[in-house]
């Protein structure tokens, strides 16, 4: 237990940080515009014999306020336009249900039920971020697409090893595994996850004066 390294061994649910990456997916697929308005059913949302709830109760929103109010009915409507299909390609693309690579060992690859056993309330529930599980790491380096011009890197911790004559035996550097979203959608991504953060947004206390910080709240 002492030697566990949870970023990388443990998985849970991402809850609502996974909401972030749907309206990424939405935006990029164009099956949403950021002024889209959804009808929120002012806090239920019945899906089958089950009921989807927000924590405040909402009318309209649009797409970016559905982002910076974390309303799991918006998501929900969200991923409904996406499509299980289109979601769980981007989902992948993001890298979940899969070994980061990272130059460490004891990785685990996180849970991402095959496509084949999404119910219809399978994506109703992976749209706000319940039924997979990720890695701490998984999720960072989700979120560093958003960074980092829709690219998806592998994270390594260490440089260079070197020899005791000085010569290099192992080395890494920055490898693009793969294009996630286009470099617009990142830009409009990291502008609206901005507004997450400020008075207003779930995350306004994650401010740091000085500097420009985008994120989103998340419980599981």
């Amino acid at each position: 237990a002492a030697r566990r390294n949870r970023a990388i061994s443990d998985c849970y649910e991402p809850g609502s940080t996974l909401k972030a990456l749907l309206v990424a997916a939405a935006l990029d697929s164009e099956q949403v515009r950021l002024q889209d308005r959804i009808f929120c059913e002012y806090g239920g949302y019945r899906v089958g014999r089950h009921t989807i709830h927000d924590v405040h109760p909402y009318g309209d929103l649009s797409v970016s306020q559905i982002l910076i109010k974390s309303s799991n009915i918006g998501a929900v409507k969200i991923g409904q336009r996406l499509g299980k299909e289109r979601y769980y390609q981007y989902l992948q693309g993001f890298g979940f249900g899969q070994l980061t690579g990272i130059d460490l060992p004891g990785e685990f690859a996180g849970i991402l039920p095959a496509l084949q056993n999404w119910s219809r309330i399978k994506l109703v529930t992976a749209s706000f971020g319940q039924g997979v599980a990720v890695t701490p790491l998984q999720l960072a380096s989700a979120y560093a697409v958003l960074a980092n011009d829709g690219m998806l890197m592998r994270p390594y911790l260490v440089s260079e090893v070197l020899n005791v004559k000085g010569d290099v035996v192992y080395a890494n550097s920055p490898t693009l595994l793969r294009q996630v979203i286009r470099p617009e959608t990142a830009q409009q991504m990291l502008a609206l996850l901005e507004h997450v953060v400020e008075p207003g947004g779930t995350g306004w206390r994650a401010q740091i004066e000085g500097f420009r910080v985008a994120g989103k709240t998340g419980t599981s």
